[in-house]
């Protein structure tokens, strides 16, 4: 029986606030701050909302990918939110993709749902959709008002958090900050470590990660970096674990004692990987001297 998985995830900025398992469409606050401005209702209410506009979607979606005799599984993800800039402009948006390719919009100011590919399965889903117009004057309730509110407050309680430089850890003046970017992957859960001399790097103040972010493009990013000494002997690799990989790991590795001192800011070395046939995700591994 078809059915959906996976998480979504919130972001303020680059800052991951709030998960959502859309198993259980329950949420979780990843920040101290992130309860603030709805009451315990209201959040109970926001995840009720959730719950029943994925059923309704998910339900649309396979009635479309019947009709139209494609094949299971696929993938679909969704981008929403608001932007708000100090000039008070507001940006309100809600996309979704199909299989890692641009799909339906809903345009907020017009209130219905346009296609960003010309097939038929988009315009089957969009006119579908656009029968609905509870969901959407609901999406853009939530769009325009619900998550402008949520903003401001999140900025005002968050303040701190949103604010903090950590400054970089004690090292040599010729430490050398080694970078892996690995980008454009789908679906979002991935493992990316270190290895020195083929043993995994521990935790550390050596070690530094972004978190997974999204892509404009519905896909995912993720970078990562490790603090080395040139010179040292030792060899190193960035390694990544994804479910593309068939239960493989792909290792991008790299060597102090081959390049020594012709390690520089700007060196880069990059690494292809395809992720589910649909999109690719490249691994960039790069070295900038720390100062």
């Amino acid at each position: 029986c078809p059915g959906w998985g996976e998480e979504g995830i919130a972001l303020l900025g680059d800052l991951e606030t709030h998960y959502l398992d859309f198993r259980t469409t329950q949420i979780r606050f990843l920040q101290p701050w992130a309860r603030q401005g709805l009451t315990p209702k209201e959040w109970q209410d926001l995840e009720t909302m959730i719950r029943d506009n994925l059923s309704i979607f998910v339900r649309c979606m396979n009635q479309v990918v019947k009709e139209e005799g494609k094949g299971y599984p696929f993938v679909t993800q969704f981008s929403s939110g608001c932007e708000l800039h100090p000039n008070g402009t507001l940006r309100p948006f809600c996309d979704a993709g199909l299989n890692g390719e641009d799909f339906i919009s809903l345009n907020v100011d017009m209130g219905t749902w346009v296609t960003r590919s010309g097939d038929k399965l988009a315009l089957d889903t969009r006119d579908i959709l656009n029968y609905n117009k509870v969901v959407i004057i609901m999406l853009q309730f939530l769009l325009r008002t619900t998550c402008v509110n949520e903003i401001r407050t999140f900025v005002q309680f968050g303040k701190e958090t949103l604010e903090r430089e950590a400054p970089p850890p004690a090292g040599t003046p010729s430490s050398i900050l080694v970078v892996c970017r690995v980008t454009g992957f789908y679906p979002r859960p991935i493992r990316v470590s270190w290895l020195q001399d083929g043993e995994e790097v521990a935790p550390g103040w050596r070690l530094n990660s972004t978190g997974i972010l999204p892509n404009a493009d519905l896909t995912y990013q993720l970078r990562s970096s490790l603090a080395v000494e040139p010179g040292d002997g030792h060899s190193y690799a960035c390694r990544v674990e994804h479910v593309s990989l068939g239960g493989h790991s792909l290792v991008a590795p790299l060597s102090l004692t081959d390049h020594g001192s012709h390690w520089g800011p700007g060196r880069i070395v990059g690494i292809l990987l395809g992720v589910l046939a649909i999109a690719g995700a490249a691994v960039l591994v790069w070295w900038n001297r720390r100062r």
